[in-house]
């Protein structure tokens, strides 16, 4: 016993000793740090990864747009938006079945989308919109954006409620204010698809003009309806009283109204400013672009509309913008803008394809199919009745034909996937029923009919753009015709677009040019016809240039033709304007030298004054009785 006693007292002992040394050396030797060394260099991936892979997207979209158009075949039998979403269907099965990145990394985000990929879109588009063609096609704009798309959203709802209570749907319960969000999100013209497809048909200026409208307007009307039922869902169809109906219907008007009003600030202030930038040219691209910019991030912080307050801002900044920056700068701003747009249009239709291949899908073939019937019998529907209603005022009336093709051009597009995607499923619980219609609906729209529109444009012998140079001759006819029926309206007594446009006309040059232009007007100067004349002096310089063979003399050969008098170029005697030159009667092979001509101040501009003098004296302007 007393053995035993003793033996645990050792081992005890032992086991003390061995904690107290071997245990401690072992714990020092494991927490002792590697001495640090130098690195000649280092791999960090996670450091640059976010944005190295918004790169390689960039570049693979760019490669991608280079490759199609390498190949005339296939650009001339698919649009280019179709052949970007299929790139991005083969990427997206690749990541899918290889789990390289999670479904997060490259499923298209709706606030990604509204806050920095749409907006250079719609800002490119209202920059270079044709002012006189948009605002004389206004009321039918207008009509189709509104009115047309309330009832295509009422139609769809109904439709889409009233098939939920048939077998076709597999008695999958949808409730009514879920179908009218849905309808709201899916009657979306989409402006993106709508502007890559018109653009490669070619279609005329008129009919252009009014899909590509209609497609803007609808963009924010449609956001406008979304938003409000999405509202009413969140509050519930059985919570819902009388004032929540009217306040509905006021935020309308309001969103719509507001995002115009900001838009219009912001680009009045970006013209003002571009006022002062005469000695920092450099900025003047980004001053408009921030501008544009900050209307669009403004109207959404006060929930207004965005897409027609950076439309509207782009509008009115190229009205006056142009007259104040340089030549250069002008160039610059809009090629970034062309750029820009393009970019972030390759982008929006390959993540469709990647954001198609994901795990939040729920297939309903019947809802898919009234969804894509409703959606098609509904545009050709409200089409028919608005277009002959816009008809009755119209002085040129839209054909049959036009119909048909503006019914077939609603393409629905990246505005209503990404409207889907940030559904609240707690409220909507169809959600995943309604992001796989909306796939669909986009994937039938963009490729059937996308594919088709421009074999159906040819056999209907739709009428075509013409390129045309810009005339005097044409931009005074026009002129005179704006003079001649606002003078015919006054002497009726019968106000109309004529009068009210010569009274916007009066104002804008009376008001807003002497406070946004840099180089106050002269009075009763139309500054349009003075660019049209200076486009086509400049146009005729270039030609002459090119066909001349070096006949016209460079800045740093020009002393060397001014003093040499052998040359045909210049006779002995110099003209310094082209009254001289056309009374001189001169050998058809002698070529003038605009440049020189551009070069004489005084001369030139005592010419334009002549040719203002001569159009305020002729062109008779109608006074109110």
């Amino acid at each position: 016993m007393y053995q035993n006693k003793s033996l645990v007292i050792l081992i005890l002992l032992l086991g003390l000793l061995i904690h107290k040394y071997y245990c401690k050396e072992q714990t020092y030797i494991h927490n002792q740090a590697k001495p640090l060394r130098f690195h000649v260099a280092e791999f960090n991936f996670d450091h640059v990864s976010d944005v190295y892979a918004i790169t390689l997207w960039i570049l693979l979209g760019s490669l991608a747009k280079v490759g199609f158009h390498l190949s005339y075949r296939l650009t001339e039998k698919f649009p280019e938006s179709c052949l970007l979403i299929i790139l991005g269907l083969i990427v997206g099965g690749l990541l899918y079945i290889t789990h390289l990145a999670e479904q997060k990394a490259y499923v298209l985000n709706s606030d990604t989308f509204f806050l920095f990929l749409l907006p250079p879109i719609i800002l490119e588009a209202g920059y270079f919109m044709p002012n006189r063609p948009f605002f004389d096609n206004l009321g039918t704009i207008l009509l189709l954006a509104i009115v047309n798309t309330l009832f295509n959203t009422v139609c769809i709802g109904l439709t889409i409620y009233g098939f939920a209570h048939t077998p076709i749907f597999g008695r999958t319960p949808f409730d009514m204010l879920s179908c009218f969000v849905f309808a709201a999100l899916i009657s979306a013209v989409d402006p993106v698809a709508v502007l890559a497809t018109f653009t490669e048909i070619h279609v005329n200026d008129m009919l252009y003009i009014v899909v590509f409208g209609e497609s803007l307007l609808n963009d924010a009307v449609s956001i406008v309806l979304y938003r409000i039922f999405d509202s009413f869902a969140k509050i519930g169809q059985q919570n819902l009283i009388l004032m929540d109906y009217v306040l509905g219907a006021l935020s309308f008007f309001v969103v719509s109204l507001g995002g115009v009003l900001i838009g219009i600030i912001f680009g009045v202030v970006a013209c003002f400013t571009t006022k002062f930038t005469e000695h920092t040219p450099v900025l003047e691209p980004l001053i408009i672009l921030v501008y544009a910019y900050l209307a669009y991030l403004t109207s959404e912080m006060v929930s207004v509309s965005g897409i027609l307050a950076i439309t509207f801002c782009g509008m009115v900044m190229k009205q006056y913008v142009s007259f104040n920056i340089s030549k250069k700068s002008d160039a610059t701003t809009e090629y970034v803008l062309k750029m820009l747009s393009s970019i972030m249009e390759t982008i929006i239709f390959m993540f469709m394809g990647l954001s198609t291949v994901s795990d939040n899908h729920s297939w309903n073939t019947g809802f898919v199919l009234i969804t894509i019937l409703s959606c098609l019998v509904f545009r050709v529907i409200g089409i028919a009745i608005f277009a002959n209603l816009a008809n009755c005022w119209r002085l040129l009336e839209l054909t049959r034909i036009d119909m048909l093709i503006m019914s077939y051009g609603g393409l629905r597009g990246a505005i209503a996937f990404s409207l889907a995607l940030i559904l609240d499923e707690t409220k909507i619980p169809r959600k995943k029923e309604f992001v796989t219609a909306t796939i669909a609906v986009v994937f039938f729209t963009v490729f059937i009919q996308g594919i088709t529109i421009g074999p159906l444009v040819k056999c209907l012998n739709v009428r075509r753009k013409q390129i045309e140079e810009p005339t005097m001759s044409a931009k005074l006819t026009n002129r005179m015709m704006d003079h001649v029926m606002t003078c015919l309206e006054e002497i009726s007594g019968s106000g109309g677009s004529n009068s009210l446009r010569d009274k916007c006309r009066n104002l804008d040059r009376n008001y807003f040019k002497r406070w946004l232009l840099r180089e106050t007007p002269q009075e009763k100067m139309d500054i349009k016809l003075l660019q049209t004349f200076k486009k086509i002096n400049m146009q005729s310089a270039m030609k002459v240039h090119d066909t001349s063979k070096g006949l016209v003399p460079t800045p740093s050969s020009a002393a060397f033709h001014t003093s040499t008098s052998a040359t045909n170029l210049r006779p002995s005697s110099t003209f310094a304007n082209f009254s001289q030159l056309l009374a001189a009667n001169l050998p058809e092979q002698t070529v003038p030298d605009l440049m020189f001509f551009e070069s004489q101040g005084p001369d030139h501009y005592r010419d334009d004054a002549q040719m203002h003098h001569f159009l305020d004296t002729n062109l008779y302007r109608a006074k109110p009785r």
